[in-house]
């Protein structure tokens, strides 16, 4: 009995055994099919991650340099650069010929000449229609090395060094600007093609340092092909660019920047954009050297940038030429026109820059606009120097003869010289007092070089070496004038030899280049000074009076 209740014992306890056994598996089972499905999933996870950091790495900035900006132009057969002038002109004139043929018009002078031209074309063995084809497959091909873009980098996150030209400034930051291969572009120096250009908007705004600030951005390129407004001392300039950069943010420090057409840019172009380049980077070594060789050399520097400079767009040379040919006189007033005119440029950057104080009181904003009526101011007065002279020419005609040609001059032969020849010395005696007035007009427009200099010589307690700069910049600029000046001069006493050779004919010319001259004066006085009162001043660039440290309008919410 015993051994049957122990052995059914045993039976009731073999059969809980095999129970929880087959519970245990079951749970171990779960927990597997668990485990197997929290490691697929971490392993799709991984992955996710792996498919979600390609893309981030991806966008990583990339540093362009200009020359990958230019695209690559299939080689061509370009005829026109060895061809002579001579044949160039021929050419247009048959291709201005066939020109009015296609769109119905008859020239009898056009088509003889025309004719005559084909001529000459046709004995230097040169094939006319393949020459006109082959100009619109030129004419193509330079306008795509110009303006075309490489696809490599468009629509990517890019790292690009430059030079900052402002385009637009509100409220003393820069929120428009143009990136440039060089300094001085687009002002000392003619535009780079439109595919060495980058347009920028930047929202929150930069505060700038100096004009052409060099700068490292990081953004999206995009092709956006344009034409921007750029304005100047003496009018506007129409930019076109190929590049924009959207999304822009100041990217660290800019290293070396070298230009893709460096060795396309003439001769004189690049001397000064050498010469803006050493402003730029050089001012200061001057402090912290403070040699007398290194003052020397940026004397010596400075005096060849103004005279270079004074050659380029704007700085009065019309208003001086004008004068002189329209009033004469002597070397002597050739030569104090060029005095008085580096005495009012000095002045005027001087003052300009220490009355508006901006390195030191870190102003913003009013800089472009006083820049401005400074410049409205100058030709203004142009005008009224030209008007006067205009006046003064009209009443020498209504004079009588013998008071306005006669008189004490009768006896004054001209069998000597005058050192300007002809009668310009004598006109000299009874020209128009007003030469201080026009070189006060040109002289007190300061120019961007000593506004740059004197600007950055205030911010960093490099006043006297700053005033000793912008001092030999003017005598520089000045001589460059007093040699225009002398050169009207002669230009005037060698057309009234030739083309005045009698008393009466001398005085009809004196008097017909009075008017001209006078002309010349108040209509260059009256085209500037409406250029700039119709430039809205809320898109004027902060061009040569852009104020202090670059600083990220981001870091100054900040």
């Amino acid at each position: 009995m015993e051994t049957i209740k122990a052995g059914n014992s045993g039976i009731k306890l073999s059969s809980f055994g095999r129970k929880d056994s087959s519970l245990s598996g079951r749970l171990i089972a779960v927990r597997t099919t668990f485990l197997l499905v929290a490691f697929a999933g971490l392993l799709v996870a991984v992955a996710g991650l792996g498919v979600l950091a390609q893309p981030a790495m991806a966008t990583e900035a990339e540093f362009v340099p200009w020359n990958e900006l230019a695209t690559t132009v299939e080689p061509f057969d370009d005829p026109f650069v060895d061809m002579s002038t001579e044949h160039k002109w021929d050419l247009r004139d048959v291709l201005l010929n066939r020109e009015a043929a296609a769109q119905g018009h008859t020239d009898a002078a056009l088509s003889a000449k025309a004719d005559a031209a084909l001529e000459r074309l046709d004995a230097a063995g040169l094939d006319v229609d393949d020459l006109l084809e082959q100009r619109l497959v030129v004419m193509e091909r330079r306008r795509e090395a110009m303006t075309g873009v490489t696809s490599t980098f468009l629509d990517r996150k890019v790292l690009i060094d430059g030079y900052l030209l402002p385009l637009k400034a509100e409220a003393g930051r820069v929120v428009e600007f143009l990136i440039l291969p060089w300094v001085g572009a687009c002002i000392h120096t003619p535009p780079p093609p439109p595919n060495q250009i980058v347009h920028v908007t930047y929202p929150m705004g930069l505060v700038l340092e100096r004009q052409f600030e060099a700068v490292r951005l990081e953004g999206i390129l995009r092709h956006e092909p344009e034409e921007h407004d750029l304005f100047l001392l003496d009018g506007s300039r129409q930019i076109s660019v190929s590049y924009g950069l959207s999304d822009a943010v100041l990217g660290g420090t800019p290293g070396e920047i070298v230009a893709a057409s460096a060795s396309e840019i003439p001769i004189l172009d690049r001397a000064q954009i050498w010469v803006n380049s050493l402003y730029t980077s050089g001012m200061p070594a001057l402090g912290e050297a403070g040699s007398g060789a290194a003052i020397f050399w940026a004397l010596l520097l400075s005096f060849g940038y103004g005279a270079l400079h004074t050659l380029g767009p704007g700085h009065g040379k019309a208003v001086v030429i004008s004068y002189f040919v329209g009033t004469g006189g002597s070397l002597r007033r050739g030569l104090t026109m060029g005095a008085r005119i580096a005495v009012f440029h000095v002045l005027s950057a001087v003052v300009v820059v220490f009355l508006l104080d901006l390195a030191v009181q870190q102003t913003t904003g009013a800089a472009p606009s006083d820049y401005r009526a400074i410049r409205m101011g100058s030709y203004a007065l142009v005008i009224v120097i030209g008007a006067v002279m205009l006046w003064q020419a009209i009443s020498a005609m209504r004079r009588p003869a013998s008071i306005a040609g006669g008189g004490a001059h009768k006896a004054h032969h001209h069998e000597h010289s005058h050192g300007t020849s002809g009668c310009a010395a004598c006109t000299a005696s009874v020209a128009p007092r007003g030469s201080g007035w026009v070189a006060a007009a040109v002289g007190v427009v300061p120019c961007t070089g000593a506004l740059l200099v004197m600007l950055f010589g205030l911010a960093n307690d490099l006043i006297w070496p700053a005033i000793a700069i912008v001092v030999a910049i003017s005598v520089g600029m000045a001589v460059a004038m007093s040699l225009l000046g002398m050169a009207a001069l002669w230009g005037r006493g060698w057309a009234e030899r030739r083309l005045a050779p009698d008393a009466r004919r001398r005085q009809r010319f004196e008097t017909g280049a009075r008017l001209a001259g006078a002309t010349c004066v108040l209509v260059v006085g009256v085209l500037l000074f409406t250029i700039t009162a119709m430039h809205d001043t809320s898109s004027q660039r902060a061009e040569n009076d852009a104020t202090l440290r670059l600083v990220d309008a981001a870091d100054r919410e900040g």
